[in-house]
């Protein structure tokens, strides 16, 4: 018997002593007298004797916080399986396809070295075909991005079409800016099978149209607004997420966009339309005290709960999905001149291609493996030994390709790292502010 590693005992700030599992996300209080019993256990839990306190005994081993010997390193093994077998299944292609490099925006957050770009000509769109009957997968998953696809349109719908006289069961999203969705583009979205749009707005009119506006420098904020109107208004089935690129900049503005939304489409909020924050990065940025590493993003988080009763992610530690393009075996971004990489942030660049859509000989293998299993958080003893590991998922695995060469390390864990006691507290007081008023509705 042993208290697991995966075991957390903390003080909240207003709510007294609480224990936390991340193995098993079991949450529970505990009352002052049971605080030395809980401590004794956690120093001799095989040697404590536990005659006057079966009921809490029965707690501690249900909920995962004593577990048997070797029950911690049998999680990890489990984990470490399920992530394999998701990596290396075959049963489903994932291709985000880049399908131009051009765009219509000069966002002042964006790095890309040119905006005018090219997109995907008749004769990769073959090789493209091709490239997919070989893998012969029984579900293809794709991602429309750029650039920005809603000016390659037409080739989005041209291989669309094809996909469906191949019979290829699939589902699509898209990842656009909305300026260019018009109501008539957008009464298409449900015959290319797009299931999810993603579209972001800034913040406020005058801080949205100081950062993301077109290559001339018009603003953007208005036609955007106009064009998700339109596309609510059109029998478009699949859901609209709007991401909130955030930094130290922005960041309270976000409360501005949830609020916005969610009264502009109270039917529709939450189960049609999302709204969520994206925390910019990116190596060269030009002000890193804008960026929001892992602590900061938890600090967002519970800031917007406090302050405005939002929670923009989850205040619960959630098993989060470390599988990406990056890490899945039948996962690729397809450039516009049919060159294929393993991460949406290499596209452009010429050493960061792993192979070409018309041939399997020239694949960089070394470049693959190392994103697949050279960076794996499953290799790292320090994410092994981790309070948070069942439900980190490693972070972002670029970013830990990254590290094995860069100087100065990014974190890529988890942002209820440094936030855990805060987000648990308010997690904890929404459920009894739910529950009180549940009685006082149940009482009339």
């Amino acid at each position: 018997m042993k208290w697991s590693r995966y075991s957390k005992l903390f003080k909240s700030k207003r709510n007294g002593w609480m224990l936390f599992s991340s193995a098993s996300r079991a949450f529970m209080c505990v009352k002052d007298d049971e605080l030395p019993v809980i401590r004794g256990i956690m120093e001799d839990p095989e040697g404590y004797d536990y005659t006057d306190v079966p009921m809490l005994y029965m707690q501690l081993r249900a909920y995962g916080f004593l577990v048997e010997d070797g029950k911690d390193e049998e999680l990890y093994n489990i984990t470490k399986m399920r992530h394999l077998t998701n990596l290396y299944a075959d049963r489903a292609l994932t291709l985000t396809f880049a399908i131009t490099t051009a765009c219509n925006f000069d966002c002042s957050y964006c790095f890309e070295t040119s905006h005018k770009g090219h997109g995907m000509s008749q004769e990769v769109e073959d090789k493209v075909m091709n490239f997919i009957r070989h893998f012969n997968s029984d579900v293809l998953h794709i991602t429309w991005y750029g650039g920005e696809p809603l000016l390659a349109f037409d080739r989005i719908c041209s291989i669309t079409r094809r996909l469906n006289d191949m019979g290829k069961k699939y589902d699509a999203g898209m990842i656009t800016n909305g300026y260019l969705l018009t109501k008539e583009r957008a009464a298409k979205l449900n015959d290319l099978n797009i299931t999810y749009l993603q579209i972001t707005l800034d913040g406020k009119k005058e801080t949205h149209d100081a950062r993301r506006y077109l290559t001339g420098g018009l603003p953007t904020y208005d036609r955007i607004l106009e064009n998700i109107e339109g596309l609510m208004q059109t029998n478009f089935k699949g859901k609209l997420h709007v991401r909130v690129n955030v930094d130290g900049r922005n960041s309270e503005e976000f409360a501005y966009v949830y609020k916005m939304m969610q009264e502009k489409y109270p039917k529709d909020f939450g189960r049609r339309i999302t709204v969520y924050p994206g925390f910019v990065k990116g190596d060269s940025h030009p002000d890193r005290g804008c960026f929001f590493d892992p602590v900061q993003q938890g600090e967002f988080i519970a800031d917007m709960m406090e302050k405005y009763q939002i929670a923009p992610l989850n205040i619960y530690p959630q098993r989060m999905s470390p599988a990406c393009v990056l890490t899945k075996r039948n996962g690729f971004v397809i450039g516009p001149e049919g060159e294929l990489y393993k991460c949406w942030d290499d596209v452009g660049i010429k050493e960061r291609v792993v192979g070409t859509v018309d041939r399997f000989d020239n694949w960089n293998m070394g470049l693959i493996a190392e994103g697949m299993t050279g960076c794996s958080f499953l290799d790292d003893p320090e994410c092994k030994e981790c309070f948070y590991f069942p439900v980190c998922g490693g972070g972002c695995h670029r970013i830990r390709q990254k590290n094995l060469r860069a100087e100065e390390k990014q974190s890529s864990c988890v942002y209820f790292k440094g936030n855990l006691e805060n987000l648990l507290e308010l997690f904890y007081e929404y459920k009894m502010s739910r529950q009180q008023a549940g009685r006082k509705e149940q009482n009339g």
